[in-house]
């Protein structure tokens, strides 16, 4: 039951991380309507910039914490030629 929980878990983070994507893209947009205007707030663009840096770093951090995880778990455990097919080998054990 533990592999089920830690799986749900995995699972909980790549959606929070989906989540920021969604963020990600939403503050490109904003940014680029702002550049759109005749006269820009240059704060709010840098405000907008700074949160759209955070957020990429962010999520390049939890992507390869889950890379990280996944390389750990199908080398210790599992021999499928894919990282995607070891995965779902340990899932459903």
């Amino acid at each position: 039951m533990a592999t089920y929980s830690l799986a749900n878990e995995r699972l909980r983070a790549l959606e929070d991380i989906e989540r920021e994507i969604g963020a990600i893209l939403q503050n490109a947009g904003n940014v680029i309507l702002e550049l759109s205007k005749e006269k820009t707030n240059e704060r709010l663009l840098d405000r907008q910039a700074a949160a759209f840096t955070a957020s990429v770093q962010h999520v390049e951090a939890e992507l390869s914490a889950q890379i990280r995880y996944l390389t750990q778990v199908c080398v210790g455990t599992c021999y499928a030629p894919t990282p995607a097919l070891c995965l779902s080998l340990i899932l459903q054990e």
